[in-house]
């Protein structure tokens, strides 16, 4: 497990940034193990550490056999401090400072952050968690973790899905219709809402376009192997399979671009470390046998002007582009760069 967004959220920001020791109310930098995080460290800028409670090590500090694994990484488990008092309570493995001492310590240091700040910038707070909160909810209903392999079976020439990620999908997309979002946040609203119509868009094509393969899984429909022999039916049924298909790359590309919007904008205006580790989602495409690579897909700085910007050209547009590009040469339109693709598509509304 690592400490996820809301985790962190709530540690740092309880915390007000500063040790949480008494006496000692050093205030702190996130320190991300990085290149970056050692450099500041050179000139004298000191790194915070997101220190245990109870350690997940049978032979570490305060390690507690019945303490729910779960919580481990957990804001209740952890204790923010500077490098020289996380030593010193992990000293002799802990003898020195019991996890109801840390505990209370922890307590004591968040009583004394929560009223040195005044109403709003209380309220502020709270609704920062609640952002982090529904952040966290969102990774786990869209699977961020697994969007490369579903990316990869819809990108194969024959794309495919299987169904658990359909019912997935289907589940976060009713999420994001419903949802309310703090209006102190709205760069990442209109991201959310842009990441909403584009996957109202794939799953309404999913639903018209995929067929039952078998009981778990689907994939895209190809009427043109159910036809006898007949070259004018068939070039129409190809051509038609070859919308389908493109239109799905397309929205995939879209839907790449419009969560990896969503990242950035959280990271902008709720936690500037969001997903720092982790960083963006990728795309993967190729046939899934002889090539496949990674793309790393954003939306350009254009897409993303004005006050309300709305980077998603619709269905539409994208479909009115693709049959008139397919209907010269269906097969030649194999080889087209699914990327430029959406660009053209955006250059000629």
């Amino acid at each position: 497990m690592s400490i996820n967004v809301l985790n962190r959220k709530l540690l740092w920001g309880r915390a007000g940034n500063r040790c949480a020791f008494p006496a000692c109310s050093q205030t702190l930098t996130a320190d991300l193990g990085t290149e970056e995080s050692e450099l500041l460290a050179t000139v004298g800028v000191v790194m915070g550490e997101e220190a245990h409670i109870r350690s997940a090590r049978p032979d570490g500090p305060r390690y507690d056999a019945e303490y729910d694994d779960s919580k481990l990484d957990s804001y209740e488990n952890l204790l923010l401090l500077c490098p020289t008092h996380h030593t010193l309570i992990d000293k002799n493995s802990g003898a020195g400072f019991s996890v109801a001492k840390l505990e209370e310590m922890k307590a004591s240091h968040e009583r004394l952050v929560t009223e040195s700040l005044g109403t709003g910038e209380e309220s502020q707070r709270e609704v920062s968690e609640r952002m982090a909160a529904l952040l966290l909810v969102w990774e786990q209903k869209m699977k961020l973790d697994q969007w490369e392999l579903v990316t990869a079976r819809l990108n194969q020439p024959i794309p495919i899905l299987d169904d658990a990620s359909y019912s997935q999908m289907i589940a976060a997309g009713a999420w994001l219709l419903k949802m309310r979002w703090p209006n102190r946040f709205p760069r990442t609203e209109q991201a959310f809402r842009n990441l909403h119509h584009v996957t109202a868009d794939l799953l309404n094509h999913l639903q018209n376009c995929m067929e039952s393969r078998n009981e778990d899984a689907w994939r895209l429909r190809r009427e043109y192997k159910n036809i006898g022999w007949d070259p004018d039916a068939y070039k129409i049924l190809f051509a038609e399979f070859q919308v389908e298909r493109f239109y799905l790359y397309v929205l995939v590309i879209e839907a790449t671009k419009a969560i990896n919007w969503v990242i950035t904008e959280a990271a902008n205006e709720v936690d500037m470390f969001y997903r720092f580790d982790q960083g963006l989602v990728l795309m993967r495409d190729g046939d899934g046998i002889f090539k496949t690579w990674m793309l790393r897909l954003e939306y350009e700085s254009d897409e993303l002007a004005g006050e309300n910007p709305a980077p998603h050209p619709g269905k539409n547009a994208i479909v009115e582009f693709l049959k008139e590009h397919i209907s010269r040469d269906a097969h030649y339109f194999e080889g087209y760069n699914l990327a430029a693709l959406v660009r053209e598509v955006k250059a000629a509304l």
